[in-house]
This record gives structure tokens, C-alpha cells and sequence, in this order.
């Protein structure tokens, strides 16, 4: 029985030419080959595009694309998602890497076993710094039903480990292309009315925070949406109340280092 077509999804913006190579191979080392990668250079003005071609020229599963213009991140994922033949699609950040080479077996297998899934992403979330420090690690929620009490509380996933089904795509009508930030927890609480989620136990990534490139003003952006989709999906999903209160003291009052402080105080006492 032939493998499906996993397609790759890597849009970059004036990055960094060595983050994306990295990024790259770490897709390419993956044990699971039955793949395209499409690279999206979002209007670029950086010399990006050199590193594509380069790659372009020893695999012929890469295909590259360049905006005319700069569409962020959601209109130039839908505009190739909607052109790919592919059954699953995986997403990448252009920093971002994805430590284990049988992320993609592994996710493959279970959703093909489990068509009542829609997405799975993975279990712990490694967060880097420019200097490829390690400055923290996520463990992310494993099952359905614990995902569901807390996904109005915080993204309990990293959009570059997801592997999601066209089919769910389509139902979903893809990323919604009103948002630039926050894009990726839309999708997942629209996928989520549909279809079980979960994480793929003992799988990491690598999760880049750019210091340079994160302003206060897209920090605004991202819970400002962030708050919009929260609201919306109010009554999708339970612990509304408490899930605003996290968010209040998260975003707004306390600095998240003290919250999970108290998480772990609240763990201790279970």
C-alpha cells in the first residue's frame, strides 16, 4: 500500500539564511519520504532566495514559490494549500527545527489509524534563542480530553509540529485570513468543533524565540486576537470563567514565570 503525500509547508520572510537551512534539513532527515516541501518566500527583499535554490537543485521535491507581494503568513499558506495534492500537511516555521527524524512516521501512522483525529502535534516543545540556547521546555497536553479543559487557557500545542488532514482543511475552510497573529490557535479551535486532537507521546521540536524580531507591538497583536478567538469559541469548549482569569493575570498582571510557579504549587497539593 503506497504512503500518502505528506506536503510541507515553509513560508519565509527575510529570515535567516542559516535558520532556514537548518530547518530545512531537518525535514529532509526525516524517515517518513514520501514528501514535498514547498517554500514560500513572502516578498523577500533579503537574499533568501539563494539558499532555496540551492536546496532546489539536489532534491527535486522542493518547489519554490515567491509572492509578488507580502501576504503574511495565513493568505500564503491557503494560496499553495489549496493547490497541493496532499492528504496530510505538515507546518514549519523558517527557525524552527524538529529534533526527532521519525516525527512525520510517527504522525503518519496515527492518524492513519485513528480517522477520528484531525490533527496531532508533539509532545514536548524545546524553546531556543538565537544562539540555539536552550531557554526553556514545553511539555505539551497528550490527550483529547485534557486538551479540550485547557485550550481556552493557552495554545496547548506548537504550530510548526502540526500534522493536520486536508480533509479537516477543507471543513474548516483553512487559515482564516483576517488574523496575522494568532492564526494558528483559529485553526486549531475551529478543527477542534470536528475532530479528537492529540500529541504524539516522546516526540520534541526545537522552537526559536528571535528576540530582534518580537516588538511590543506584535506582542499586542497576538493577544489581541488571541483574546478574539477566546470569546469566540466560549461556548465550544469548557472552563470559560477560569480560563479568563488565567488569561488576565497572564497576559496583563503577572509575569507567566510566576504563573507557572504557581501551577507546579497547585500540582504539589493534587
Amino acid at each position: 500500500m503506497k504512503e500518502p503525500l505528506v506536503s510541507i509547508i515553509i513560508t519565509t520572510y527575510n529570515w535567516n539564511r542559516k535558520w532556514l537551512s537548518e530547518s530545512l534539513d531537518s525535514v529532509l532527515n526525516q524517515t517518513y519520504k514520501n514528501i514535498e516541501i514547498i517554500i514560500v518566500n513572502d516578498a523577500s527583499t533579503n537574499n533568501i532566495e539563494e539558499t532555496i535554490k540551492d536546496y532546489q537543485l539536489k532534491h527535486k521535491n522542493i518547489f519554490y514559490l515567491k509572492n509578488e507581494k507580502n501576504l503574511w503568513v495565513s493568505k500564503s499558506s491557503n494560496k499553495w494549500i489549496k493547490q497541493s495534492k496532499w492528504k496530510y500537511i505538515a507546518r514549519i516555521d523558517d527557525d524552527d527545527i524538529w529534533n526527532d527524524e521519525t516525527k512525520l512516521e510517527k504522525q503518519v501512522k496515527f492518524m492513519e489509524e485513528n480517522p477520528d483525529y484531525g490533527l496531532c502535534w508533539v509532545e514536548y516543545t524545546i524553546v531556543i534563542n538565537e544562539e540555539w540556547k536552550e531557554i526553556d521546555k514545553w511539555k505539551n497536553i497528550t490527550n483529547d480530553k485534557d486538551i479540550r479543559q485547557h485550550i481556552l487557557q493557552r495554545d496547548p500545542f506548537t504550530h510548526s509540529s502540526i500534522l493536520f488532514s486536508r480533509e479537516a482543511a477543507d471543513k474548516v475552510w483553512l487559515y482564516n485570513e483576517e488574523y496575522r497573529a494568532a492564526l494558528d490557535y483559529e485553526i486549531i479551535c475551529k478543527i477542534w468543533s470536528i475532530y479528537k486532537f492529540c500529541n504524539i507521546d516522546g516526540i520534541s521540536m526545537s522552537y526559536r524565540i528571535n528576540t530582534k524580531w518580537i516588538s511590543k507591538s506584535k506582542h499586542k497583536l497576538q493577544y489581541r486576537n488571541a483574546r478574539k478567538i477566546f470569546r469566540k469559541n466560549r461556548n465550544n469548549y469548557p472552563n470559560f470563567y477560569i480560563a479568563l482569569i488565567y488569561r488576565i493575570l497572564v497576559d496583563i498582571i503577572l509575569p507567566e514565570r510566576v504563573i507557572k510557579f504557581l501551577v507546579k504549587i497547585k500540582n504539589i497539593f493534587k
